[in-house]
C-alpha cells in the first residue's frame, strides 16, 4: 500500500478546520495530528512550531483572497468604488469559506497576531494594504485605523451570518456594507489633500 504524502497545505487546511470547530486557544499540534491520523512529528517536519503553523494558515488564507481582490481594476476606479468592489469580493469569499472566516477572526483576536505577523501580511495581502496606503491623503488620520476597522467589522458580520445569527440576503449584505462604508467614507476627503 502506497504511503500517503502529507503536504504543508493539507496540514494548514486541517488546522483551519480544527480551529474553526474547536477554537484557537484549545488547539494543539497533537490534536491537529490526531484529527488527521498522522503523527505530531509530521507537523513539525513541515512547520517548526505551533505559532509558525498558525501564522502560515493566516497567510495561506490571505494568498487565496489577494488574487480575487486583484480582479478589481483599482487604478481605473474612484477610491470609493474600488473599496466597494474590493469589500464585496472579500465578504463573499468569507461567506463561501466559513471555516476560513472563523479561523481568521479568531487568529486576529489572539495573542499570536503580533507586529511580526502584521508585517508579514504586507506581502500576503498586498493589494488592499497598497490601496489603503496609496490613498492615505484621503484620510483624516492614520489609514491603518481604517484597515483594522474594515477587516474586524467585516469578519464579525461574516461569522455571524455563517453561524446563522444574522440573515445574509443580498439586501442584508448591502445594508452591512452601508453601515461599514458610512463610517469609513464619512471620514474621507475625496479630491482634497490635507494641509
Amino acid at each position: 500500500m502506497k504511503k500517503q504524502v502529507i503536504t504543508p497545505t493539507m496540514i494548514m487546511e486541517a488546522t483551519i478546520h480544527y480551529v474553526a470547530a474547536y477554537g484557537l486557544e484549545t488547539t494543539t499540534t497533537k490534536k491537529i495530528a490526531t484529527s488527521m491520523g498522522i503523527s505530531e512529528g509530521t507537523i513539525f517536519n513541515n512547520f517548526p512550531n505551533k505559532p509558525t503553523l498558525f501564522s502560515e494558515c493566516l497567510y495561506y488564507i490571505d494568498k487565496q483572497i489577494d488574487p480575487l481582490l486583484k480582479l478589481t481594476p483599482i487604478e481605473l476606479l474612484h477610491p470609493s468604488q474600488a473599496i466597494h468592489d474590493l469589500w464585496f469580493r472579500y465578504f463573499n469569499f468569507l461567506l463561501e469559506h466559513g471555516d476560513y472566516a472563523k479561523y481568521y477572526r479568531q487568529y486576529r483576536q489572539s495573542s499570536y497576531y503580533d507586529a511580526n505577523v502584521v508585517a508579514g501580511q504586507d506581502s500576503s495581502y498586498s493589494l488592499f494594504v497598497k490601496l489603503i496606503h496609496q490613498n492615505s491623503h484621503f484620510f483624516k488620520f492614520n489609514p491603518d485605523f481604517y484597515w483594522v476597522f474594515i477587516i474586524e467589522t467585516t469578519l464579525n458580520f461574516a461569522v455571524r451570518i455563517i453561524d446563522g445569527n444574522l440573515p445574509g440576503t443580498p439586501k442584508d449584505i448591502e445594508r452591512i456594507y452601508g453601515l461599514i462604508s458610512h463610517g469609513f467614507i464619512g471620514n474621507m476627503h475625496f479630491g482634497k489633500k490635507e494641509t
